[in-house]
């Protein structure tokens, strides 16, 4: 499955990376997180209770930053597992100034399988725009209400 999207912000290039990449944020803006923990070097350790169609449960992973261009580019690489299945993802993210602010590319492309697997990709596509859109709402929030 790939998605991808582009999210813009009122702020300077600088400022959006330590946002985006600050622990106590990322807990409050992932859908569905339940813990997470900075294990050393860019690895997390997560757990996120989410539900896709009639399919719900919790899941138990590592995320990773990889491939550091402080502050433009980033790679971040998702696994987890869990009742309703597994995920592999693998998300490009780029960072790009404006006059405004800065605007954040990105590029997904995730493997799943299990149960949730057979939702099919179409919902599954859906359901994941859907979260990503909920989660850059949802730092938009958190960037208003620190100024």
């Amino acid at each position: 499955m790939n998605i991808e999207g582009e999210a813009k912000f009122n702020l300077p290039i600088d400022n959006l990376w330590d946002t985006l990449h600050d622990e106590e944020i990322l807990k409050k803006v992932i859908p569905g997180c339940q813990e997470l923990v900075l294990t050393g070097n860019g690895e997390y350790d997560v757990v996120l209770k989410l539900g896709v169609a009639a399919v719900k449960g919790e899941y138990i992973g590592k995320v990773k930053i990889e491939d550091v261009d402080k502050p433009n580019y980033y790679i971040l690489h998702a696994t987890g597992s869990g009742s309703p299945g597994h995920v592999d993802a693998k998300m490009d993210c780029r960072l790009v100034e404006t006059e405004n602010g800065s605007i954040l590319e990105w590029k997904c492309d995730a493997i799943v399988g299990g149960m949730i697997a057979s939702v099919g990709n179409r919902v599954l596509a859906g359901v994941a725009k859907f979260l990503a859109g909920k989660f850059f709402k949802d730092i938009q929030k958190e960037i208003k209400a620190s100024v």
